[in-house]
C-alpha cells in the first residue's frame, strides 16, 4: 500500500516531460494499481492505493480525475487493459480486435458516445487520433515482443459494465474503463451507477465547462517507486513527452540512422517508432518498450539526467 498525493502526480508528469495544462481536469491512469477504498470518490490531496498483478480478468487499475490547480484528485477502480474474453477472440485474427494502449500522454479525449447507435451506446470520452497500441498474436498478455501499431481503435474511456475489482468481467477490448454501468438503451436508460456514474458526473458537470481532456497513462509500479524512493533516476521519455531532452534523443537517433525528419522535440509517432527500432536492434525484440531511460540513453550516447 502507498499514499499518492497531488504533488506526486505533478512530479510524475515532470519526470516524463509531459506538458500538462495547469487548469481544468486531467485524466490519469495507473495500470496495475487499485484504490484501497473503491467507494470513496472524494476529491482530496491524497489517496491510498495498492499495486497488484494484472490478470486480464478483473478490473485491477485506477483511473483518476485530477484538478492540478486545486491540488486535488479523485480515484476510481477500473481497467486500462483488455479483458481476456476479447483477447481470446482476437488471437484467431492475429491480434485484431483487441489491443493494449501504451503508456504515455494523450492530449485529447473528447466528450462523445461510445458504441454510438447501439443499444449499449452511452456518453463517454473518445479518442480522436492514432495512438501507439500493442497487439498480441500468441498469448493472453502484452509483452515488448508484441507488435506495435499506430492507429485509432477507439480505445475510449467509458463504463466497464463491472461491479468491481472482484468481478471477473469488464467490457474492454482495449478501452480505458471505469467500474459501474452506463445509462443506455440496453439498461432502459436508468441512471449511470457506481464509480462510472461519479466519474461521468464530475467530467460532464456544467461548472467544469470542459470538452477535451488530456490523459496520462503510467504503470502503478512507477507511481509506487516515486512515493517510496523519491524521483532520483526516474526521468523517462515516452509517447507524448516534449522538450529539449526529446530533441537530444532525436538527434542521437538520427546520428545512428534510426530517425528521419524534423527535430521537433516532440516524442510522437516518428520518435516512438525510431526508439522501438533502435531498442530492438541494440537490445533484442524483448526489450523494445518504446521508453527512453538510462540504459537506452547510454546506448545512444546521451548523458542522462538523474
Amino acid at each position: 500500500m502507498f499514499i499518492l498525493t497531488s504533488e506526486h502526480l505533478s512530479t510524475l508528469c515532470e519526470l516524463n516531460h509531459f506538458q500538462v495544462p495547469e487548469e481544468g481536469m486531467i485524466f490519469f491512469g495507473l495500470r496495475g494499481t487499485s484504490p484501497i477504498d473503491v467507494d470513496d470518490f472524494s476529491f482530496r490531496n491524497e489517496h491510498q492505493l495498492v499495486t497488484n498483478t494484472i490478470d486480464y480478468v478483473h478490473p485491477l487499475c485506477t483511473l483518476i480525475q485530477w484538478l492540478p490547480a486545486k491540488g486535488e484528485f479523485a480515484i476510481f477502480a477500473g481497467s486500462t487493459v483488455p479483458h481476456k474474453k476479447y483477447i481470446k477472440n482476437s488471437l484467431e485474427r492475429s491480434g485484431q480486435g483487441a489491443n493494449q494502449l501504451m503508456t504515455g500522454y494523450y492530449a485529447d479525449y473528447r466528450k462523445g458516445q461510445h458504441n454510438a447507435g447501439k443499444a449499449t451506446g452511452h456518453d463517454a470520452f473518445r479518442q480522436t487520433k492514432a495512438h501507439p497500441i500493442r497487439r498480441t498474436a500468441d498469448d493472453f498478455d502484452y509483452d515488448n515482443d508484441d507488435r506495435v501499431e499506430f492507429t485509432n481503435p477507439f480505445d475510449n474511456i467509458h463504463a466497464a459494465w463491472s461491479m468491481g475489482p472482484e468481478h471477473d468481467y469488464y467490457g474492454s477490448a482495449g478501452c480505458q474503463v471505469i467500474v459501474g454501468y452506463p445509462k443506455c438503451q440496453k439498461l432502459e436508460f436508468r441512471d449511470d451507477t457506481g464509480p462510472w456514474g461519479e466519474f461521468k458526473r464530475n467530467a460532464y458537470a456544467d461548472e467544469l465547462d470542459q470538452n477535451s481532456f488530456p490523459y496520462v497513462l503510467l504503470s502503478g509500479n512507477t507511481a509506487q517507486r516515486l512515493v517510496v524512493k523519491g524521483p532520483t533516476n526516474m526521468i523517462r521519455l515516452r509517447y507524448g513527452s516534449k522538450g529539449k531532452l526529446v530533441g537530444i534523443v532525436q538527434s542521437a537517433l538520427k546520428e545512428k540512422g534510426f530517425y528521419e525528419g524534423e527535430n521537433d522535440e516532440d516524442f510522437g509517432q516518428r520518435t516512438t517508432k525510431a526508439v522501438l527500432n533502435f531498442q530492438e536492434s541494440y537490445f533484442g525484440a524483448s526489450a523494445d518498450d518504446g521508453i527512453v531511460g538510462p540504459q537506452t540513453a547510454q546506448a545512444l550516447g546521451v548523458q542522462w539526467p538523474t
